[in-house]
């Protein structure tokens, strides 16, 4: 009898035991999920992070941007807009040119360098937001910092707070610098990256705004006379990588690009008009004053590019003129 009921003691110890280890595991499981939902929101909370002080500054390199985007869509015309797009007017025309810049573009912009820039700033964007009694976004500035720590490049291609970035070059871009011919196209791939990742309103507002912002901006108009019989010595050079070419030139003080709606080439003038460059897919042109001063300018071009750039010839040419709006 003694045996009888020490069995059945030992039955109803187990029986609680396996109560307590699976009430355990219940809420170890709960929570690890509420665990896991705090990080997906504060994820998504990052892009609000965007325009704090720390990171307002960040943007990434507007010239390898637009030199990138141009190339692509000379290569690829149709995907060129000549009018505007709005929520009721969109289209499927910049499909292609919206997944160039979220991943190959996104790939080339988004350097090991960048990610310190970013993970840097928001060390120090958390610093000052605990300090100032902002606990919940100094948390939020935590956790992305540690996800973008140990997260590999592919994976930050589709995070919140380096597709805000990217959206805020873009924005940048068609803002402040030369891009007429290619605006709408700018303006509209703009459109569908923040309508497909549900940034418009927070971004900019509403439909209304972000026309006012971008449409509605009144182009500059300066005409620039080239006049080429006064650059009479020509070199030129094969090209093995415009948009570095291009966006290394641009880089440089003493140039600035000439715009020119009718050309499919990147067209740049040194500030003393002594120099005059043409980048295409494939060849870089250049146009110089006089011989000496294009020897020199090919030794420039070739410290500058390096192996991006391989000289083919050099003349001297008196037979062209030349006009060019900027």
């Amino acid at each position: 009898m003694p045996s009888k009921n020490r069995k059945q003691r030992s039955a109803r110890k187990e029986k609680k035991r396996r109560k307590l280890f699976s009430l355990r595991k219940y809420n170890q499981s709960k929570e690890e999920r509420e665990s896991s939902d705090l990080i997906e929101d504060q994820v998504f909370q990052s892009t609000l992070l965007a325009k704090e002080p720390e990171l307002a500054k960040l943007a990434f390199d507007l010239d390898q941007m637009q030199v990138s985007l141009v190339d692509f869509i000379d290569q690829n015309p149709n995907c060129q807009l000549n009018e505007r797009i709005t929520v009721h007017c969109s289209t499927d025309q910049l499909s292609g040119l919206v997944t160039y810049f979220t991943t190959d573009l996104l790939s080339q912009l988004l350097t090991d360098e960048f990610i310190d820039q970013i993970v840097r700033s928001l060390k120090a964007c958390e610093t000052r937001l605990k300090m100032v009694g902002r606990a919940k976004s100094s948390e939020v500035a935590l956790v992305t910092r540690s996800l973008i720590s140990i997260s590999d490049q592919k994976a930050l291609l589709d995070h919140p707070l380096v597709l805000r970035l990217a959206f805020v070059s873009l924005d940048q871009l068609i803002l402040e610098l030369d891009n007429e011919k290619y605006r709408f196209t700018f303006c509209g791939l703009l459109f569908e990256l923040l309508k497909a990742n549900q940034m418009l309103a927070d971004f900019v507002g509403d439909e209304q705004a972000f026309e006012s912002k971008y449409y509605n901006q009144k182009p500059k108009s300066n005409l620039t006379e080239i006049d080429l019989l006064t650059l009479p010595a020509k070199a030129l050079f094969k090209n093995f990588d415009a948009p570095h070419v291009a966006s290394t030139i641009q880089k440089e003080d003493n140039f600035f690009q000439v715009e020119d709606p009718k050309s499919k080439f990147r067209k740049f003038i040194c500030q003393d008009s002594e120099l005059y460059l043409e980048i295409s897919r494939d060849r870089l042109c250049l146009h110089s004053s006089s011989m000496d001063n294009l020897n020199d300018s090919i030794q420039m071009m070739e410290k500058l590019c390096g192996e991006k750039i391989f000289f083919l010839a050099k003349i001297l040419d008196n037979t062209t003129n030349h006009q060019i709006e900027n």
